[in-house]
């Protein structure tokens, strides 16, 4: 590790300690505010952001968690006990988001990556957001929820079938790939059936994976090895790794209901310090004048903008399941603040060459504007009597 590399590591790890205390008080999600920390900090030391082995090690593996949670936090209890025809309505309100979101790219001839920006939908930054207004427990915010999981899977999977399509495009091989991913999540599933059994049959045994009392940590390394290895076995089936993550907490999601504890220490070990390093890091690759560009600047509000619009139709059919006139308002701004799934649009589009540097740019700059402008937006309305 280089001298300017060390001392970069000494400011990123400052920052990840300070910046949530600064963005509380300027009002700003903290993930907003480790994305600028990175992008000023970028600034000074554009020199050393070209060699970051250690960062980026941190980074990547922040990345990871980041997935594993937003895979682990899914609410299958809630989703299970919902009536049938709520869940449709709430199917058919994502299903309108996907369809305007290639209506929108195909008759305005926008590139193809526009699509997956539009319609992501992502938990993350939603859940504090919930949390902050007082609303967590509230019908109308656990419906809120079960739409943005259950959008948030549909969004991965759009995202692994966008990627693959770009490496192969139609061909012999990306069908072999299908089937791959296909028996991938067959096995995943025979394996969710036998650990449902397992875990029926030997309860005292199965709780070892989510205990906390355990002095050798059995159940962190229970979760590890489970984000580990779906991210191996996604990355040989030629899926981006943080897909493999996202299924591995989903599926540690589905088998054990009482893992709020696990939950929680893996959030704190993530939360702490390896997440914030990564949105510190997704700043440190951009830089800050090139933001400021007025092209940039335009697409990244236009690209905002439409995502919004989209949620707009989305929100349609909740009037058919007991929303409130507030509720389908505020519901839109609920949805359109997917900032993790964006970072990682940008980032995936990036390492893999779909788009370039000011692209990306772009799609960063609208996941901030998103992040500041609307959960602000949501507050306000949800609180107007």
């Amino acid at each position: 590790m280089s001298k300017e590399e060390s001392i970069l590591l000494l400011v990123v790890s400052v920052g990840a300690f300070v910046v949530p205390f600064i963005s509380r008080k300027l009002m700003l999600p903290s993930a907003v505010g480790e994305i600028i920390f990175g992008l000023v900090i970028g600034v000074f030391f554009k020199e050393a952001t070209e060699s970051l082995t250690v960062i980026h090690f941190l980074g990547s593996l922040g990345f990871l968690i980041l997935m594993y949670l937003a895979g682990l936090e899914i609410n299958f209890e809630r989703i299970k006990i919902t009536p049938r025809r709520e869940l449709i309505i709430y199917l058919i309100s994502l299903i309108i988001i996907i369809g305007t979101s290639f209506a929108v790219v195909y008759y305005t001839d926008q590139p193809v990556i526009n699509a997956l920006i539009y319609l992501t939908v992502a938990v993350g930054l939603l859940y504090p957001v919930l949390k902050d207004s007082g609303l967590l427990n509230t019908d109308f915010a656990q419906s809120t929820l079960i739409i943005a999981s259950l959008g948030e899977v549909l969004s991965l999977l759009f995202i692994s079938g966008f990627f693959l399509y770009f490496e192969y495009g139609l061909s012999k091989q990306t069908f072999i790939h299908l089937f791959e991913i296909y028996l991938f999540f067959f096995i995943a599933y025979l394996v969710l059936k036998f650990f449902q059994l397992y875990a029926w049959w030997n309860p005292k045994k199965a709780f070892t994976f989510i205990k906390t009392d355990d002095p050798t940590e059995t159940d962190v390394r229970a979760n590890f090895a489970n984000m580990f290895i779906f991210a191996a076995l996604a990355n040989l089936l030629g899926l981006e790794y943080i897909i493999g993550a996202f299924f591995g907490g989903m599926l540690f999601a589905m088998v054990f209901k009482k893992r709020h504890e696990i939950q929680e220490k893996i959030s704190s070990f993530g939360y702490g310090f390896l997440i914030p390093v990564f949105f510190i890091e997704v700043g440190l690759r951009f830089d800050l004048f090139n933001l400021l560009k007025k092209e940039i600047i335009l697409g990244a509000v236009g690209i905002s903008i439409t995502i919004l619009l989209v949620r707009v139709a989305g929100a349609l059919p909740l009037f058919f399941s007991g929303f409130s006139f507030r509720e389908v308002l505020a519901f839109p701004f609920a949805l359109s603040m997917p900032l993790t799934l964006l970072v990682a649009i940008a980032t995936l589009g990036l390492e893999t060459g779909v788009i370039n540097q000011d692209y990306a740019s772009m799609i960063i700059l609208s996941a901030l504007i998103s992040g500041i402008l609307y959960p602000w937006l949501f507050k306000f309305i949800t609180r107007l009597s």
